[in-house]
């Protein structure tokens, strides 16, 4: 087996997230999000966009959920005002 399918969690199929904001983070919560993103199983997330209004990552749910998402959105001062989630049709 190659060293990196190891690491994939066999779902192979990935959840997008998008949350827009009820205000803009300031570069600090910007930043801080960008960390706690970063703390989260580096196969967790395959993609993140982060603009002062909407948040958008690619997550494997297998490794990581909304919910927990959403959460450190909420710890560094964001506000989830309007979620939307494309969910894979394999899933």
């Amino acid at each position: 087996m190659p060293k990196d399918s190891e690491n994939n969690s066999g779902a192979e199929e990935y959840v997008g997230i998008d949350v827009e904001l009820e205000a803009p983070l300031d570069p600090d919560q910007e930043k801080n999000l960008r960390g706690e993103l970063g703390k989260i199983d580096p196969h967790a997330l395959d993609s993140c966009a982060i603009d002062p209004k909407k948040i958008s990552v690619c997550y494997d749910p297998t490794r990581t959920s909304k919910h927990e998402i959403l959460q450190l959105i909420r710890q560094v001062g964001g506000q989830p005002q309007d979620v939307e989630i494309a969910v894979s049709p394999l899933l």
